[in-house]
């Protein structure tokens, strides 16, 4: 799985990439400019990618192979389109009708992300902490909203769920890190209080803010639509970024940032 927020930019450039196309389906050189949009576009992603691991390069360090893992969603989108814009320009430099064909197909591009990534921003400020009770590892009943006042984090997670199991370290980690200012709230899918108890000891975590949500109410409610899916809320309760797949240690503590 992977954040919203890429998918869109996904369907983006795919939407560009087919609008460059349409518009050059009798030109002879064809091949040569869809050639060009895809050398902006890897360059694109490799510059994002890039300016995250800079940005975050203290939280590298543990682990540098974690560089590589784009799965964590790790970018920073301005110097990605920055970048592949430059390619663009550099390719058509001498070619103004191909600048025009890039123009128009960037401006169809980009109205076909401006829906859904408003409509994004519009269900993510709608949202705030859930208020479903929950139960603890000893039975008694917890009410989420009860945490309301600091940046809080909420994951939905399952042991039976291999990237749920690979990222639990990293939470836990950062649990003890930042234990002065944000609370980290780990939600259980639909598995037993025994069956969570002997993944804890298995794994021999030490975690705080373990709960039990059987019946997934609490996913429901937040609109999860997989496992692993880590919320992140300000102090007022509002949902702030949505990460779904697995956390690195540098995508956790990029978007801790966002909420501290």
């Amino acid at each position: 799985m992977i954040p919203l927020s890429l998918l869109i930019i996904f369907v983006g450039l795919f939407a560009f990439w087919s609008f460059t196309y349409l518009q050059t389906r009798k030109n002879p050189q064809q091949k040569a400019i869809l050639d060009a949009v895809s050398r902006a576009i890897i360059v694109g992603f490799f510059a994002a990618r890039v300016a995250f691991v800079i940005t975050m390069w203290q939280s590298y360090q543990a682990n540098l192979w974690q560089i590589i893992n784009i799965s964590d969603g790790g970018f920073v989108a301005f110097y990605g389109w920055l970048s592949g814009g430059v390619v663009l320009l550099f390719y058509a430099r001498k070619n103004k009708q191909l600048i025009k064909v890039y123009f128009i197909s960037a401006m169809l591009a980009a109205l076909g992300m401006a829906i859904p990534t408003f409509s994004l921003a519009i269900y993510q400020t709608g949202i705030e902490l859930p208020s479903a009770k929950v139960h603890n590892m000893q039975g008694q009943e917890i009410d989420l909203t009860d945490y309301k006042g600091q940046p809080v984090v909420i994951n939905f997670w399952a042991s039976w769920c291999p990237p749920c199991r690979r990222e639990m370290p990293v939470l836990a980690s950062a649990q003890q890190k930042y234990a002065d200012d944000v609370v980290f709230i780990f939600l259980n899918q639909g598995e037993s209080k025994a069956t969570v108890r002997q993944f804890i000891n298995s794994e021999q975590l030490a975690l705080q803010n373990m709960f039990l949500d059987p019946a997934s109410r609490v996913s429901r409610e937040s609109g999860s639509a997989g496992l692993p899916t880590t919320l992140f809320y300000d102090a007022q309760g509002g949902l702030v970024e949505s990460h779904m797949g697995e956390l690195s240690q540098a995508s956790l503590n990029y978007n801790i940032q966002k909420i501290r």
